[in-house]
């Protein structure tokens, strides 16, 4: 084989692997996260000073209250009978 076709059939099988991988991958994701479903939900957002909130946000089913401002802070609520 000459140098060139050599390099070309090379080329090829290497783009041929990045494309599988790529289509792998797309795949993947879809099968994590289907589309349209959201799994963070922000309840609700409190204002405490100009730089700094309290959020209560919902992921799955898991509600968190979130502070933000110079030092961030998550808190898990306890499950409770509604």
């Amino acid at each position: 084989m000459s140098f060139w076709v050599h390099y070309a059939v090379a080329l090829a099988t290497v783009a041929a692997i990045l494309a599988a991988l790529g289509g792998a991958g797309r795949l993947v994701q879809r099968a994590r996260a289907p589309s349209g479903v959201r799994r963070i939900d922000v309840l609700e957002s409190v204002a405490l000073a100009p730089q700094s909130a309290l959020h209560l946000v919902r992921v799955d089913s898991q509600e968190m209250l979130v502070g933000t401002g110079r030092v961030a802070i998550v808190s898990r609520l306890s499950d409770r009978s509604r």
